[in-house]
């Protein structure tokens, strides 16, 4: 559970309610930082640009049990941005994406922004019909990560690795199939004496 700041109450209390979609994506080098009003945003010492109107962004679902991923949709884009698209996937695969839900006093200041989703890209490929030209970045949630298993095992050749010198699992591979006998009531009688 998050708590919120007296100063995030006070905004959402307030008659106007002001919030915008803030959204990172961390290239090797640079930041491309936007948001969802018309105006720049500055948060965290990033400047956000305004970029309403400019495109849309996948619902973010976040059913039980499954991890879905994000699309992102921008027209009208500079050339900057068309040839950072047209780059070696290498630059955009992997890069992180971070979402957030800012929420704005009345003189348009980030009051709190919680990350709502985060990610890396995963494609940016270019969609064009002749009129304009549609940048449809996808991205794959970081929660993917809890998914895939760890490569390393309980063995003594790992723990190793891990810990050198522990030897907690030096002699694992030859108890292997051993039987374990535990103490009968005959033999607690005769260590006991009675």
């Amino acid at each position: 559970m998050r708590t919120l700041t007296p100063s995030a109450v006070a905004a959402l209390s307030a008659r106007e309610l002001n919030i915008v979609r803030l959204v990172r994506m961390e290239f090797p080098g640079f930041d491309v930082a936007l948001n969802s009003s018309n105006q720049d945003i500055v948060y965290e010492g990033v400047t956000y640009l305004g970029a309403a109107g400019l495109g849309a962004i996948s619902q973010i679902d976040d059913s039980p049990g499954e991890i879905k991923g994000m699309q992102l949709e921008m027209s009208g884009v500079s050339i900057d941005y068309l040839a950072l698209a047209l780059a070696d996937a290498t630059i955009v695969q992997g890069t992180q994406l971070t979402m957030r839900l800012a929420i704005l006093d009345e003189n348009w200041q980030v009051v709190d922004a919680p990350v709502d989703w985060a990610g890396a890209l995963d494609t940016m490929p270019i969609q064009e019909d002749g009129e304009t030209c549609t940048i449809a970045a996808t991205a794959e949630s970081s929660a993917v990560d809890l998914l895939r298993g760890t490569p390393m095992t309980y063995s003594n050749v790992d723990q190793q690795a891990l810990y050198p010198g522990d030897r907690a699992f030096e002699y694992l591979n030859s108890q292997i199939g051993k039987p374990i006998v535990w103490a009968g009531k005959q033999w607690l009688i005769a260590l006991n004496g009675k």
